[in-house]
């Protein structure tokens, strides 16, 4: 009997461990997640404006999925004021770069411009700006990264 004991301690405690250590560690994880789409984030966010913010939201989403739980909020409120905007836009079928001063392109309904103009508001919210400085001071910190939004 402690023969098959013995035995199953043997299979399993390697098993747990391989098991244990492919999970790896979820901030390294985040972290790398975040140095590997730093060259991206760039790119896209250099193209300036709410466009290459748009452009910027499948990186925002994919890191929001990797972010650690002191941090997830902060993304989440990033990539849900973003995501609304972006909606609010598609459904109007526009895009930023076709505001003038603000105003609507012709074909846009009140209803929609409302909208838009709603979903940009939150964006640019206290809330949001104070999320996008919570989530690069964690990749100072955290990460040792710079990110800029």
């Amino acid at each position: 009997m402690t023969s098959l004991r013995m035995a199953a301690r043997l299979l399993v405690l390697p098993i747990l461990a391989t098991s244990l250590s492919s999970c790896g560690d979820p901030i390294e994880s985040y972290c790398e997640s975040l140095r590997g789409h730093q060259e991206e984030l760039t790119n896209t966010l250099g193209e300036g404006g709410t466009d290459g913010l748009i452009a910027a939201l499948p990186v925002f989403e994919d890191l929001e999925s990797n972010a650690p739980d002191d941090i997830e909020k902060d993304w989440k409120t990033l990539t849900g004021a973003i995501s609304g905007l972006r909606t609010a836009l598609d459904d109007a079928g526009v895009s930023a770069d076709e505001f003038e001063d603000g105003e609507p392109p012709e074909g846009v309904g009140d209803a929609e411009a409302k909208r838009i103009a709603d979903a940009a508001t939150k964006v640019s919210s206290t809330k949001t700006q104070e999320a996008s400085v919570r989530v690069q001071q964690h990749a100072r910190d955290v990460c040792h990264t710079s990110l800029t939004l």
